[in-house]
């Protein structure tokens, strides 16, 4: 007996509204045509879901619009992952072959995330995103799995998915990192979520052995683990906003004068395994690596911090960071960073946001190590 379709259940009737931005179902050819004009400059366009192929696969289009002047300023594919498991190399994409077949009818694909530059760092991918996965609960589903390119990894995690798999290189030569959007309501709210005021009346015990078997899953391969960063509850975000936050205007502005911005390749050493703890820094674009032995225990994107055990307490560093993408750039912060601020609570705020990252991150591993 053929199954359901989990897209095909879903209701495209509602619409998420949240400040400027709204986010929908289109089915106005006006709006589909904008939409894949916006896929098609943002270059994220494939060809196995591109209209007019005949071995396209169904998808349901979503959108996002700027209300203030009209124009869809982003747009998303959801697709059945049962039907994306069939072509193999999707699958392997996907990492579908770690989900059984009654797990793959409860699971969604997005693809083919288009974002207008100028919204790029706004609250309109997370609007789109929360909209999508909400709706494919409502359907019935009980996760969602996105193939990320380094560019939107902090989008993602800030949203509250993890890694499911290693990033790797396509057979375009391109970075990908999947990452599955679980109903954790533990996580996200460790993480802030902005997705969790909005899952309201949602049953998340419903979802706990999918939780519990991805935390499994994590114990068994430490690459998995997604790091810590703490995002503020900001409409538009940067990503040093994390050690900056509730510093004074004059404080964020020498501080951020005192640092260095490093431009670095793959595969180049940011940090050495036993380097003295002289300075700590941020994943300001791309990915890094954090590295013990030959074994990467940690992926950091944009906005992570890493450096901070060893700068703290004056130790030298128990692992490397290694760029893990092109074009990565990190920005480190020395003692006297901190030291150089002359206003007391503008160091305290430092001290402050740095406590709070290793605290979320004692969290984050207790749950690890006790689901």
């Amino acid at each position: 007996m053929e199954r359901p379709s989990l897209i095909g259940s879903i209701s495209v009737q509602w619409d998420l509204w949240i400040g400027q931005y709204r986010a929908f179902f289109p089915t106005s050819r006006e709006d589909i045509r904008e939409c894949l004009h916006l896929a098609r400059e943002a270059g994220a366009v494939d060809g196995l879901w591109e209209e007019g192929n005949a071995d396209a696969l169904p998808t349901q289009l979503a959108a996002c619009q700027d209300t203030k002047d009209g124009k869809l300023i982003a747009s998303l594919h959801l697709t059945d992952a049962l039907q994306v498991n069939a072509i193999r190399e999707r699958a392997e994409q996907y990492q579908l072959g770690l989900f059984d077949e009654e797990r793959l009818a409860a699971l969604a694909i997005f693809s083919q995330l288009a974002i207008h530059p100028a919204h790029q760092k706004s609250q309109a991918p997370v609007v789109l995103l929360s909209h999508c996965f909400i709706e494919v609960l409502k359907a019935g589903g009980q996760a969602v799995v996105m193939s990320c390119d380094p560019g939107h990894y902090s989008i993602y995690k800030r949203l509250g998915m993890r890694p499911l798999g290693p990033l790797s290189k396509t057979a375009e030569g391109l970075f990908r990192i999947p990452m599955i959007f679980l109903p954790d309501q533990e996580y996200l709210s460790i993480i802030h979520s902005p997705i969790l005021p909005l899952m309201r009346g949602v049953d998340f015990d419903v979802y706990q052995p999918l939780c519990q078997w991805y935390y499994q899953l994590v114990r068994e391969n430490g690459a998995l683990q997604a790091g810590s960063a703490y995002y503020p509850n900001e409409k538009d975000f940067e990503s040093h906003h994390t050690i900056t936050e509730g510093l004074s205007e004059k404080g964020r502005e020498a501080f951020l004068k005192s640092a260095i911005v490093v431009h670095c390749r793959e595969d180049e050493v940011l940090i050495t395994e036993n380097d003295g703890g002289k300075a700590f820094g941020f994943v300001r674009k791309g990915m890094v690596r954090v590295v013990i032995g030959n074994q990467t225990v940690v992926l950091l994107g944009e906005g992570d911090i890493f450096g901070e055990i060893a700068f703290i307490l004056h130790t030298k560093r128990t692992a490397a960071v290694v760029a893990a993408s092109p074009d990565t750039e990190v920005v480190l912060f020395s003692e006297s960073a901190v030291n150089t601020l002359k206003d007391d609570a503008d160091r305290a705020a430092i001290w402050r946001n740095l406590a709070r990252v290793l605290a979320q991150r004692v969290v984050l591993t207790n749950k690890l190590l006790t689901q």
